[in-house]
């Protein structure tokens, strides 16, 4: 049986160990929110996103990802919310995201950004460039980024100790 809750801000609360994880953001709309998570915090972030719906009155929450995209809000429509969140480069306040072919900006908030658009069709959502310093700096694309990553989670397994040694 799914918990519920009288409150979003109860269910958000109880979707991790609130000691080990930081709530980046929540955006919610009529019976539906979804909530950005980092379950790494201190470290290198770790994004978690988890969507939560209202039922008589009763928030519980609905599926997980741990990438950004489109999530429809019901059976019955084709509309649905779509998210386009990631990690800032240092020093960014601004990140600048194409969606549908119009431009929108939003702040950074602990190195992360984050954007939510409800009641819309499926369409990539992309951050194009970050504000850093006052000055506008072109994103990496995808690939770019998913490069970026695959070098993190190498270092770390590297730094971590594990590797077999000979006497």
């Amino acid at each position: 049986m799914v918990p519920t809750f009288d409150t979003l801000d109860e269910a958000v609360r109880a979707t991790f160990p609130v000691q080990s994880t930081r709530i980046v953001a929540v955006s919610e709309h009529g019976d539906a929110a979804v909530a950005l998570f980092d379950t790494r915090p201190g470290d290198e972030p770790y994004l978690y996103e988890v969507h939560y719906h209202r039922e008589n009155g009763q928030w519980s929450e609905g599926s997980s990802s741990n990438g950004s995209g489109w999530h429809g809000l019901s059976r019955e429509s084709d509309l649905g919310v779509e998210t386009a969140w990631g990690d800032a480069p240092p020093d960014a306040d601004t990140v600048r995201v194409e969606r549908d072919g119009r431009v929108f900006e939003e702040a950074v908030a602990f190195g992360v950004y984050f954007l939510a658009w409800w009641e819309v069709l499926d369409a990539r959502a992309e951050a194009k460039a970050f504000r850093v310093k006052g000055e506008w700096v072109r994103a990496p694309a995808t690939w770019q980024e998913m490069l970026v990553q695959q070098e993190a989670r190498r270092r770390a397994r590297g730094s971590s100790g594990g590797g077999l040694t000979s006497a």
